[in-house]
């Protein structure tokens, strides 16, 4: 096995990534396929990958997979059909970033209409979990794996208007001690979360759809899930990250 260089950290390590089609997502797939792994693109609709496909290749870095799945209406055998494919065509997976998120506007709960908070919570927390569930073999059978959610701290502090956004929001920084905590007992698997703060992304739009000030680009924050996801944080687990690191 290749020692990854400081230029490529995540050399011949296999990362899936899911929302890789979205604003963060797809700059994240970018920065981790520039750091040397072989990125395995999850997202809902093939049209939106393809680009972040055309940009990997354009870059110079290792050719990815695609994998379209709309998780609103996935179970469990899709997600096992995945990770069996990727066992088929990869042999192993050393990560997984959960980037996948759905926000349908500020708005009471009062009228918060039941159908949108059930697939709020579906693609935000239930999917992320089961997922990552069903991930957990693959990720145990190799020397150092991480996982790294994406969470909205501002978002999961109660607060009027942000619905099911906000619950799932919290429910996923519980998620990511009690994984950390359940397997403290190894340091060959870890999982953290990334609170990248305000970015600029369409996700944000809809929230503050008139400018919004304090949101930064997203390729900014890229590095930090590069550094989770690589052999440099080894030891590391159950920890929230903010966008200053």
């Amino acid at each position: 096995m290749t020692v990854p260089s400081d230029s490529k950290p995540l050399a011949d390590r296999v990362i899936l990534i899911t929302g890789a089609g979205g604003g963060l997502g797809a700059v994240v797939a970018r920065a981790v396929a520039a750091a040397g792994a072989e990125c395995v693109l999850l997202g809902r609709r093939e049209r939106t990958l393809t680009p972040v496909f055309d940009a990997i290749v354009a870059d110079g870095s290792p050719e990815p997979a695609l994998f379209p799945l709309d998780v609103t209406r996935a179970g469990e055998d899709d997600y096992q059909r995945l990770v069996d494919g990727i066992a088929a065509d990869c042999g192993h997976l050393d990560g997984l970033v959960h980037l996948a998120a759905r926000f349908d506007g500020l708005m009471p709960l009062a009228t918060h209409p039941v159908d949108g908070w059930q697939r709020i919570m579906h693609i935000n927390l239930t999917a992320a979990f089961t997922l990552t569930q069903i991930c957990l073999p693959l990720l145990q059978s190799v020397e150092d794996a991480s996982v790294v959610f994406t969470l909205d701290e501002a978002a999961a502090t109660p607060k009027a208007f942000w619905g099911a956004y906000g619950v799932s929001k919290a429910g996923l920084s519980s998620l990511v001690k009690m994984f950390a905590i359940e397997h403290e007992q190894t340091d060959r698997l870890r999982f953290n979360g990334i609170d990248p703060g305000p970015r600029q992304t369409p996700l944000r739009a809809k929230a503050f759809p008139t400018e919004d000030l304090a949101a930064q680009p997203p390729e900014t924050i890229a590095d930090t899930y590069v550094h989770l996801l690589s052999a440099a944080a080894r030891g590391t687990t159950g920890q929230i990250v903010g966008a200053d690191g």
